[in-house]
């Protein structure tokens, strides 16, 4: 048998061989027989550099999470249907479903793993038999099909076979020519989720690559060297495992060996699922795999902080937390890390999150995080923190109560999550999911009266909150569309990125990022302040004394537990860094002109801020590794130009801040004091 990649080139010990007439049920379903047999699971050889704008029609590499491929032997037969569970066949559970939408003959979508479990069940009851979702196994194993290939086709899918319809944008980002690679049908191919377009694979089974992506049994979890037979994947886990990918994807997330998962309370029109009727293997779940570096050996204490001396200025940086190799493909990225967060731990530990990826709008995007253990000079390495794989995890958050508990905040698939974690963040909650989704803005906020607040970067929505202590979310959501925009809209806050902060008058105040010079060009190519004083329902704008950002660049605002307000931002666009127009700053010289990240402090809930600082240590010019190995130049009067920022006052009065790669710390005092 010939194979594409020499790793893979391991036989089918004993080849399933299925019934000649498929058995059908009482609703329809034909059911193919499945006979015990050994594969090899998973795909080893060249990995993925996931540079898929470079080379979108590439599909051919691994993903770091199919590794190690491994023996599996499927010990015992069961049937499969022959397609996906279809519209009509699901609505004779749930008459209701998708509103009525959907063809009879189409593979049922928006059906959560709950959902199609309690298909299983309702299906069971009504046959007397045990029917299930498959193993992630057993599903690979009879899409295989006896093959060893990338495809139950062979090396690649034959041509016009898949299909790009929906997520227009993110196709043509990839692939802006009017034609597609030869597996796909044209760019005007109308969706259709009719089951059993093409044809089977040779056990009988349709539809085992696109169509709609499938849930499968198993917790998803890394897999392990070594033999198996009947594997059940992980005793538990944040994600269940979907396979077969989908329509309006890429190629590679078809293959035999992809694996993709995802929340089980939640639904993707994307995604569908197909049964086996047969008991459950007899084999156990494996246990949990080790924890991440940034989880393991946390002291679990609640840490009494020595306030150093208040009145000294104290500075520190700049120096990397996000440590990688080069060369990094997964779960570590060294291509692109981005837009972090910082919170302090009970114990005193600095934890810091951030994704990681090769392309932004990448499947390979997850959450790293890193930890700066109390006492300790460096940072940890990176390690893996969030992951929905080939799921765009994107724009976290993190954030401490200041008692027991830490948030973490995502986008997810087609929601925004939030997590919890009681023990300094060695464990968390499961996900529990909010609307809309999108990007949340900025770093969270807990008003005088104990409601939690974020911006959303949407411009449908202002600003999402929990009254509740973090049990329960909701949604500012713009009713009238056309106040929906984000350039000065008197129901949302400007601009995106929008750090927010409560006034000593109950008003909230945000600094937004206008993107492009003509939004800029409306507050005088200034950074844009909005007001709200009804909880975020309606807002005014004006602009501030400061320069208006944009790529590559979020800002801080936050109230100082001395009181004052703190904005860190950067005095030029990203884009003129090498020619900066800089601000005015003072020093013991008097003024000088400085260019790069600075910070401002307001002891008047920002009608004036009387000191402003260039971020830096100062001395002679030298370069210094910033966001994703750019250099740039930092001496008395250079900073860092770019990057996206978050920050934390700590118990001991200092201030953390972030950007993309480095740290520093310093306290108000040093923001007080003039530069020599």
């Amino acid at each position: 048998m010939r194979c594409l990649l020499s790793s893979l080139c391991i036989l089918i010990v004993a080849p399933a061989l299925f019934a000649a007439e498929p058995v059908t049920n009482s609703i329809g379903m034909r059911m193919v027989r499945v006979s015990p047999g050994s594969f090899v699971m998973g795909q080893d050889g060249p990995a993925a550099d996931y540079n898929v704008k470079k080379h979108a029609a590439k599909f051919d590499d691994a993903d770091w999470d199919e590794k190690p491929a491994h023996r599996v032997t499927i010990s015992q037969p069961f049937l499969m249907s022959a397609t996906e569970v279809t519209q009509a066949q699901f609505r004779r559970f749930k008459p209701k479903h998708n509103g009525g939408r959907g063809a009879d003959d189409e593979a049922v979508n928006n059906v959560t793993w709950e959902q199609a479990v309690a298909f299983c069940e309702w299906l069971s009851k009504k046959e007397g038999k045990t029917y299930r979702l498959p193993t992630e196994a057993e599903w690979e194993y009879a899409c295989r099909a006896g093959t060893a290939t990338l495809f139950n086709t062979g090396d690649k899918l034959p041509d016009g076979s898949h299909s790009w319809p929906t997520d227009t944008g993110l196709r043509d980002r990839f692939f802006p020519n009017d034609t597609l690679p030869p597996e796909y049908k044209p760019k005007n191919t109308k969706l259709s989720l009719k089951v059993a377009q093409s044809a089977a694979n040779t056990w009988g089974l349709f539809d085992m690559h696109g169509n709609v992506s499938e849930w499968c049994a198993d917790w998803y979890g890394p897999y392990e060297a070594g033999d198996q037979t009947g594997p059940m994947g992980r005793v538990d886990g944040d994600f269940r495992v979907i396979r077969g990918g989908s329509h309006s994807v890429q190629t590679r997330l078809l293959r035999s060996a992809n694996r993709t998962a995802w929340l089980p309370d939640t639904s993707s029109d994307k995604t569908g699922f197909r049964v086996v009727q047969a008991e459950w293997p007899k084999s156990k779940p494996l246990p949990l795999a080790k924890p991440s570096l940034h989880a393991q050996d946390v002291p679990q204490v609640l840490r009494k902080i020595a306030m150093p001396p208040q009145d000294e200025p104290f500075f520190e940086g700049p120096k990397p937390f996000v440590i990688i190799p080069p060369n990094s493909f997964g779960p570590c990225f060294s291509g692109h890390n981005h837009s972090p967060a910082i919170a302090e731990c009970p114990n005193g530990d600095l934890l810091a999150i951030w994704y990681s990826t090769v392309d932004e709008a990448g499947t390979e995007l997850n959450n790293l995080a890193s930890r700066l253990r109390f006492g300790a000079k460096d940072w940890d390495p990176a390690s893996l923190f969030w992951d929905g794989p080939d799921i765009n995890d994107h724009a976290p958050k993190l954030w401490w109560d200041g008692e027991q508990t830490l948030y973490h905040f995502a986008r997810g698939q087609n929601e925004d999550i939030v997590r919890t974690s009681k023990d300094n963040g060695v464990t968390w909650s499961k996900a529990r999911t909010f609307q809309p989704m999108s990007e949340i803005g900025n770093a969270m906020i807990r008003t005088r009266d104990g409601t939690m607040l974020m911006t959303q970067d949407t411009p449908a929505a202002s600003l999402t909150r929990s009254s509740d202590g973090g049990r329960t979310w909701d949604s500012l959501m713009i009713e009238d569309k056309k106040l929906a925009y984000r350039t000065g809209s008197p129901a949302r806050h400007a601009g995106i990125h929008a750090p927010i902060v409560e006034l000593n008058d109950g008003r909230l105040m945000t600094f937004g990022r206008l993107n492009t010079p003509e939004e800029q060009a409306k507050f005088n190519f200034k950074t844009p302040a909005s007001f709200s004083s009804d909880g975020g329902k309606t807002w005014t704008h004006e602009p501030t004394e400061f320069p208006a950002i944009s790529s590559v660049q979020r800002q801080v605002l936050m109230r100082l537990h001395e009181g004052a307000l703190l904005f860190c931002s950067f005095t030029d666009l990203s884009a003129n860094a090498r020619n900066p127009k800089g601000m005015t700053f003072q020093s013991q010289r008097g003024e000088f002109n400085g260019a790069g990240l600075f910070a401002a402090v307001s002891f008047d809930e920002g009608k004036t801020w009387p000191h402003k600082h260039l971020i830096t240590p100062g001395g002679m010019e030298r370069t210094v590794n910033g966001i994703d190995r750019n250099m740039f130049p930092m001496s008395d009067t250079r900073a860092e130009h770019n990057g996206y920022l978050a920050a934390v006052q700590t118990r001991d009065g200092r201030i953390q801040l972030i950007t993309s790669r480095n740290h520093y710390v310093f306290n108000l005092a040093w923001l007080k004091a003039l530069p020599p």
